[in-house]
Parts: C-alpha cells; structure tokens; sequence
C-alpha cells in the first residue's frame, strides 16, 4: 500500500496551520488521512484516518501534537469500534469497545495510560464474560470469568501484579474442576483437580511452584489409581499405580526424578508384564517383558537410553523360543539380525552395519533350504535377486536399484523352464511377455 502526501499551500498568518493529506494510492483517488500540523510539525486540531472505501476508519482531536479529546475508532459501516479518552496523550478515562452490531464487547477506564477500576468483557448476547479489577494496569484483587450461561468459570486472586491466594475453576454445571493456592505467581500449598461429578482427581501439595510431598490420583469412580511422593518437584521414592479393577499395575521406586532399581508392570490379571531394572541415574535400563500367559515375551536393554546390545523377541511358549534376534549400538543395528521358525530354524537374515543392511540377506523354508537371496547397498536393495523352489531350483531372477526393480525379470516353473519375462525401469512394468 502507498501513502502519499499533499501539503496544502495556502496558509493563514493566523494560524499557520498547514492541511495534511495522505492517501492509499499513487493515483490519489483514495484518501487514507487528513489533518492539520503547525511550523514545528506538531499536529492540532481534528485528525481523521479513513478506509479506502472512503468510511471513516477513526478521529480524534490533537492539541499542542498529542490526543486530547476522546479517540474513536470506527467499523466500514459506521459504527463505533472503540472509544477511548485521551487527555494531552494520556489514556485518561473511560474506555469501550463495540461489536459490529452495536453491542457492547468491553468496558474499562484509564488512569494515567494505565488500566484502573474494573474492566468488564462481554459475550454478543450481553452476557458478562470476565471481570477485572485493576490498579495501576495490573489485575487486583479477585479476578472472574462466566460461561455464556452465566454460571461461574474461575476465579482468581492477584495481589501485587500476580496470583496471589485462592485460584479455582469450575465445569459448565457448577462443580469446580481446579482449587489451587498461589504464591507470588506460583503454586504454593495444596492443588486438587475434580471431575466433572465431583470426585477429586489429583491431589498434590505445591511448594514455590515445584511439588512436594504426597501425590494422589483417582479414578472417576472414586477407585485410586496412583500414588507418590515428590521432592522439589521430581518423583521421589516409591510409586505405585492400580487397574480400577483394585488390581496392582505398577511398581516403580524412583530417585531424583528418575527410576531407581527394578520397577514393575502388571497385567490386570495379576500377572507381570515387564520388569525394568534402571541404573546411571535413569539413563540404563535392562528390560524383561511377559506374556499374559507368564512366558517371556522380549529382553531388552539401553545404554545412555538408546538402543544397545542384544535384544531378543520370544515366541509365546515355554523354554524361550527365539523368534528375533538383533544387536543394537547407540540405537542402530549392529551384525547379524535373525528371524527364526518356531522349531528354531532361521527363517530370515540381515547384516548390518551402522543401522543399515548390507550385503546379502537370506529367507528360508521351514527345511533350512534357501528360499531367497538379495543384495544390498547403504541399506537399499541394489544388485541381483534370486528366489528358489524348495527343491532349490530358481524360481526367479531380476535385479534392483536403489529398492526398485530394474531390468529384465525372470519366472520359471519348478522344471526351470521360463514362464515369462518382465521388463522394469524405476519399479514401474514397461513391458511383460509370456512365454
């Protein structure tokens, strides 16, 4: 958008006011400003701002270069927007704001620039929406705020410019939802949350704003469902949580913050689900998990919580029946990754290196007969590919590039005659012939 100028020539030796004019355009078809400014370039008397349309946009009258009068700002159509009043640049007095229909959305008053008494926010139907107290522009005393219904949202004390004293907040049909005390703008002293029906959630004791002491949570039901303790803010000691059943679910002791030694998880049957034994603070942890049968399910461990060393996968059954086996280092897979049968055969194999396969991976019958070779570059497949009958005879041949198929294809049946040929580029079919 471009603003120019026009400086009228004709001046009054009365007053030696020159009219200023601005506009929206390079044309100067669209006024955007009018007013008035003595020599020293200082505004006075009525400066109006406009909308391209030609709509008064605001006007407020200047004295000496500063607002003196009330300023009002305007909607397209005329009405007000905002009303403010302004002694010699300084918001003094009542303040309002409009919707475009007319109605009331704020009121206020200023004193010296500053927020003053009480401010006053409405919903379009005229409902009152929050109510503030202020005092030199900062919140005081008690702060509130309804629900278009009417019915009360929350409350809260400042003292100071911050919370200070009771904070609570309430669901839309009265019961309160947070109760909470505030100390130099921060939580200090007890602090409980609600459902909706009015059973206590949580509950836990705030001290500067970090938690200390005994935590407490329920279940809507009433039923709990954690319990611990914390320390300058971090989970201390031990922690227990429970199905809603009354079964146990968790047993968790930590330290500073961080698990501590073995925790345990449990089904809601009421048997284990997996065991963490933590160490370093946190940052090491070995890891058994179970079946709802009982059987071992996995054993895993991390090292500076990431990936490390041998992680395995268990088939549901008893005598820990290896179905995956892989080795980690700092979150990547490391050596030879093993898929097994259930009868304990290799049923598929990577290697890896820094988290990427390469060379060739191998997939096999129940038998131990090879049922597939494939070549691997910087973990894509890339080179020949050859997949074989049980009885070992070719089944088919092609190659990939960078994961796709390329080239000619190859089908044969189990007596090793070609049964057609496929033609890829990029993945994509370009050409197919039976044979």
């Amino acid at each position: 958008m471009f603003i120019f100028s026009v400086l009228c020539l004709l001046q009054t030796a009365a007053n030696a006011q020159t009219k200023v004019t601005t506009f929206h355009d390079e044309a100067h078809t669209a006024v955007k400003e009018v007013y008035f400014i003595m020599p020293d370039s200082a505004i006075v008397g009525y400066y109006n701002r406009y909308y391209p349309s030609g709509e008064r946009e605001a006007r407020v009258k200047f004295v000496e270069g500063k607002k003196d009068s009330i300023y009002t700002e305007f909607y397209p159509g005329g009405q007000p927007k905002l009303q403010v009043m302004y002694t010699m640049d300084v918001k003094q007095g009542l303040y309002k704001a409009y919707l475009p229909d007319g109605k009331l959305l704020q009121e206020g008053s200023y004193e010296n620039d500053q927020q003053s008494n009480l401010f006053k926010t409405f919903y379009e139907d005229g409902t009152i929406k929050k109510e503030t107290q202020f005092v030199n522009g900062f919140p005081e005393g008690l702060v509130r705020e309804f629900y278009p219904t009417g019915k009360l949202k929350s409350e809260i004390t400042y003292h100071d410019s911050k919370q200070n004293g009771p904070a609570k907040t309430y669901f839309p049909n009265g019961s309160v939802e947070t109760d909470a005390s505030y100390r130099n703008g921060m939580l200090d002293g007890s602090y409980k949350t609600y459902f909706d029906n009015g059973q206590l959630q949580t509950e836990v004791t705030n001290e500067a704003g970090r938690k200390n002491g005994s935590f407490k949570s329920y279940y809507r039901s009433g039923k709990p469902s954690t319990e611990g303790s914390f320390v300058a803010g971090k989970m201390h000691g031990e922690s227990k949580s429970y199905y809603e059943s009354g079964q146990l679910r968790s047993n968790i002791t930590y330290k500073n913050g961080q698990p501590n030694g073995t925790a345990s998880y449990f089904y809601e049957h009421g048997k284990l689900k997996e065991e963490v034994t933590a160490s370093n603070n946190g940052e090491n942890t070995k890891s058994a998990l179970y079946y709802p049968s009982g059987n071992l399910q996995a054993e895993q461990q991390l090292k500076d919580k990431k990936k490390h060393g041998s992680w395995k996968t268990y088939f549901d059954a008893p005598g820990k029946l290896v179905q995956v086996s892989e080795n980690y280092d700092a979150d990547k897979l490391t050596g030879d990754r093993l898929v097994y049968f259930e009868s304990g055969q290799v049923k598929e194999k990577y290697t890896y290196e820094d988290g990427k396969i390469v060379g060739i991976s191998y997939e096999y019958y129940p038998s131990g007969k090879v049922k597939s070779e494939t070549n691997h570059k910087d973990g894509l497949r890339f080179g020949p590919y050859k997949q074989y009958f049980e009885n070992g005879k070719v089944e088919v041949l092609g190659q990939f590039r960078n994961n796709r198929e390329t080239g000619t294809w190859k089908y044969h049946d189990e007596n090793g005659k070609v049964l057609k040929t496929v033609v890829y580029r990029n993945g994509q079919v370009v050409e197919e012939k039976a044979r």
